[in-house]
């Protein structure tokens, strides 16, 4: 990490990071002009359903993007994604004539189910604060996707000696089969800039989550519920009590957070004792040194069930680690703010996020990061209220190709 501060120090020092007082009006008009074939970009990506585990959907994104990629000169690479994730992360290259090398991440995957977008179709609506482009998944990451796409078309060689872009296809569920590969290709990086979507007004954040799976299996014994229920062991009950006696785990905001968000149960028939029930948690840490001791807080809770003969087993998988800004990443933020200053708008320093970024997975590279250069929007995952800002779309290009000139030339 010294030496990513370092590294980027010396960047900052040089006379092309230098900023100009006044934004660069050739490359401000160049991204007002993009902005309209970003709205229609938007609008293509929003109307292929990309569902995490969607393979006919992720397939379809993936042959767009790399004939995209490929048709901005770039040199294009299908890369398999670890375990049971679905569909290839689509990775393009450009060698330049500058001195930075530099990686743009961003993820093709939604929340959204097939049918999303029958129910939720894309769409303009006029607001007070502009147009508003509606539609599932259009800011958490297709508005990343089509802001990389755009911005590359106001890049020249000069502007770069090495810039890298790579989309992945299981960001929503954890990039457990990604994350890897993305700390593999950010190393050796200037930076990295991660193009997930920003709120409004938009902000940069200081850190995001840690994002882990909590798994409890329960197993007692069937009985009929009218007849002899007592001669069964309730695994539904005993689900209940362990909800209950993990309340406590969640530390509320800013903080460790823990909920319960899934029941799952087999054979569910209204007269029968459940015999089997699987809990699900959503656990959240700002610290990876907070791990162990919450796995060894759940043990003590499930150590007795309060049903004799129920069985009791639990897991808690480490999905993506949490990103923590530091200094090198701070001199980003604090440049992107004093870029967005020259338009006369402001970026605030938002604090930790409950969310979970593969800019985490980016950071474990030990290299520069920077998180949220994605669209302002809101409503992200659900279905029929997510959109996008696009009033910001020239400012959103200017500041991206700005950080990527002053980075890599």
């Amino acid at each position: 990490m010294k030496r990513a501060l370092a590294a980027l120090a010396a960047l900052i020092a040089t006379s092309a990071w230098a900023a100009p007082p006044k934004p660069d009006a050739a490359l401000l008009k160049a991204a007002t002009a993009e902005a309209p074939a970003l709205t229609k970009t938007l609008q293509q990506l929003v109307e292929i359903e990309t569902g995490s585990g969607d393979a006919e959907g992720l397939a379809a994104m993936g042959t767009l993007l790399e004939a995209r990629l490929a048709a901005l000169g770039g040199k294009t690479e299908r890369v398999k994604p670890m375990g049971e994730a679905l569909g290839d992360i689509i990775v393009a290259r450009w060698q330049g004539k500058g001195q930075g090398k530099i990686l743009l991440i961003a993820h093709m995957d939604t929340v959204y189910q097939r049918g999303a977008l029958a129910r939720a179709p894309f769409k303009l609506v006029g607001s007070p604060q502009g147009t508003l482009a509606y539609g599932p998944g259009v800011a958490d990451d297709k508005g990343g996707v089509a802001l990389i796409l755009h911005t590359l078309t106001l890049l020249s060689p000069r502007d770069y000696a090495e810039l890298t872009v790579a989309i992945n296809t299981d960001e929503e569920r954890g990039s457990l089969g990604s994350g890897p590969i993305i700390t593999e290709l950010s190393k050796g990086k200037s930076a990295v800039l991660s193009f997930e979507p920003t709120g409004y007004p938009e902000a940069m954040t200081n850190g995001t989550s840690g994002t882990n799976t909590v798994i409890v299996t329960i197993k007692g014994k069937s009985a009929h519920a009218g007849a002899a229920p007592e001669s069964g062991i309730n695994a539904l009950a005993e689900a209940a009590n362990i909800i209950n006696a993990t309340r406590d785990l969640d530390q509320g905001p800013g903080k460790l957070r823990f909920n319960w968000t899934v029941v799952n149960q087999d054979r569910g028939v209204r007269n029968i004792i459940p015999d089997s029930v699987t809990l699900i948690g959503d656990l959240r840490i700002i610290d990876m040194a907070e791990f162990e001791p919450f796995k060894r807080a759940l043990g003590q809770r499930l150590a007795a069930p309060s049903q004799p003969g129920a069985v009791v087993n639990y897991e808690v998988r480490l999905n993506r680690p949490p990103f923590n800004v530091t200094p090198a990443s701070m001199a980003l933020i604090e440049e992107a703010q004093a870029t967005y200053a020259r338009l006369g708008r402001k970026l605030k320093l938002m604090p930790r996020t409950g969310g979970g970024t593969d800019a985490a997975f980016a950071a474990l590279a030990g290299v520069p990061v920077l998180e949220a250069l994605g669209l302002p929007g809101a409503g992200y995952h659900t279905t029929d209220a997510e959109y996008v800002y696009l009033e910001a779309v020239p400012s959103r290009l200017y500041l991206a190709a700005s950080l990527i000139r002053r980075l890599g030339r």
